[in-house]
């Protein structure tokens, strides 16, 4: 009876995993949909309100966007999107997403503008107000952003902080203003 249990649970969480691997891999050409990376990828929420969203959610194969310039409208930014990351232990049906927006490149480190992660249907947007902006580094130097307990709330003033390190999309797939600078 445990081995039939262990078995189907087994079964279902590897059916969960493919289905979103499957779908991160699906789009219709659009340069904002994510693609897999082949990349790893571990992020960490912890302090969130809703304790069940606490832990690690992981990717053997990250979905990157491109990087894309976000236009005239607004500060001058650069955005990708990423997805595919999968709660680790616990409840393996949530899975995170998001939308990470930093400064035109004046040097290596630009400065994170925004925006949010999504986990399961709530969008969670990156707090703006304070230093808490500055707990994630964007480094275009060894292509990574890594967050230190960057603080996100959702509309009902719900919270995560969310830590962990990924890699960005390749410098072949960022638009002109937002290649790595010169120097």
């Amino acid at each position: 009876m445990n081995t039939t249990h262990w078995m189907r649970k087994k079964i279902l969480y590897l059916a969960t995993v493919s289905a979103v691997l499957t779908l991160s891999a699906c789009g219709g050409g659009n340069d904002d949909d994510t693609a897999p990376s082949g990349d790893v990828g571990i992020l960490f929420i912890s302090n969130a309100t809703n304790t069940s969203l606490n832990g690690w959610y992981g990717s053997g194969n990250v979905g990157l966007s491109g990087i894309k310039d976000t236009g005239a409208i607004g500060p001058n930014e650069c955005a990708f999107d990423f997805d595919n990351f999968i709660k680790v232990q616990g409840d393996r049906t949530l899975a995170m997403m998001g939308d990470v927006r930093y400064a035109y490149p004046s040097n290596s480190t630009p400065a994170l503008n925004g925006d949010n992660i999504k986990i399961k249907d709530t969008t969670y947007k990156f707090v703006k107000e304070g230093t808490n902006l500055g707990n994630a580094k964007v480094n275009l130097t060894t292509g990574t952003i890594t967050f230190d307990r960057l603080l996100a709330r959702d509309a009902s003033n719900n919270s995560v902080e969310l830590s962990g390190a990924i890699k960005l999309p390749d410098e072949a797939s960022r638009d002109a203003a937002c290649k790595k600078p010169v120097g």
